[in-house]
């Protein structure tokens, strides 16, 4: 059953994954098996309308308080598709997809901060997601495998405010698995693209391609194409990062504002030094 923290926070009508306990009407195990068959074919599972308006009215006021009262680290700097070091190594090319350096901008506001911040009365997302039975068991089904809500106190999970020119350019994500969460979608720009199961094809590559036609292109042999889900406010997407190249295209008008949950499927997992320094502003 869904608690008292949450009823009011999740669309269980829509979702009614507090019923996997007792499914008498079959409705979440049909959820279930619809949520597998799209993870399984796309790497990515979009679930509309999952957080109540209330909610996300009172996250979105929250972290936009935050951000007025100059919480957060604003991310400016350059980083590689893999998010790791730069390899220095002299026989791979300047383009090598570990070698060039790809901006991004947004500002991140933390674990921490988003847990201190109480004067909005915003929905608590320790409680809410990350120790949520219901939740845990749901996406840990859909990704068929049990999986461990991240334990790092910054990166656990974390708003992104993305402003007119800002952007997250093309990578994979460190986490195996995450969990976004809009708030609210850009007027105009920042879509989600992403080329599902790509880390071997790109990985393969000896210069990084960066022109999303040219992607698209260069993937075909593979029967893989870029992926344009459409999300607004209030929709969850469950995502495999870590396989699967992605971006979010250049805000061009307004904000876009999102929550990223992070799950692992080994637990205590923490971010390595170099995304804590580049993305989190933590030294």
């Amino acid at each position: 059953m869904a608690s008292k923290d949450t009823i009011n926070y999740i669309n269980y009508s829509k979702y009614p994954i507090d019923q996997f306990e007792n499914d008498v009407d079959g409705k979440y195990n049909y959820l279930l098996q619809n949520s597998i068959k799209q993870m399984n074919r796309d790497g990515f599972v979009s679930l509309p309308s999952f957080l109540l308006s209330d909610a996300v009215d009172k996250l979105t006021s929250c972290i936009l308080k935050l951000e007025e009262d100059g919480v957060g680290f604003y991310s400016t700097d350059s980083h590689n598709v893999f998010l790791d070091a730069d390899d220095q190594s002299d026989a791979m090319s300047p383009l090598h997809p570990r070698r060039i350096q790809l901006d991004s901008s947004k500002l991140i506001i933390n674990a921490s901060d988003l847990l201190l911040a109480k004067e909005a009365q915003a929905p608590n997302l320790d409680e809410l997601f990350m120790s949520q039975r219901s939740v845990l068991n749901f996406i840990s089904s859909v990704m068929q495998t049990k999986l461990y809500p991240s334990t790092d106190p910054y990166g656990k999970f974390y708003a992104n405010i993305f402003r007119e020119g800002d952007g997250l350019n093309y990578h994979f994500d460190q986490s195996e698995y995450s969990i976004s969460l809009i708030l609210q979608p850009s007027e105009e720009g920042g879509e989600f693209q992403f080329l599902p199961s790509s880390r071997t094809i790109v990985e393969g590559w000896d210069e990084m391609i960066l022109d999303i036609d040219d992607i698209a292109e260069a993937v075909a042999p593979h029967s893989l194409e870029m992926k344009r889900p459409k999300l607004a406010a209030g929709d969850l997407y469950l995502f495999r990062g870590q396989n699967s190249l992605h971006r979010v295209s250049e805000i061009t008008k307004g904000k876009r504002i999102n929550i990223i949950l992070t799950f692992n499927t080994e637990p205590d997992v923490r971010l390595n030094q170099y995304t804590l320094q580049k993305f989190f502003g933590v030294i």
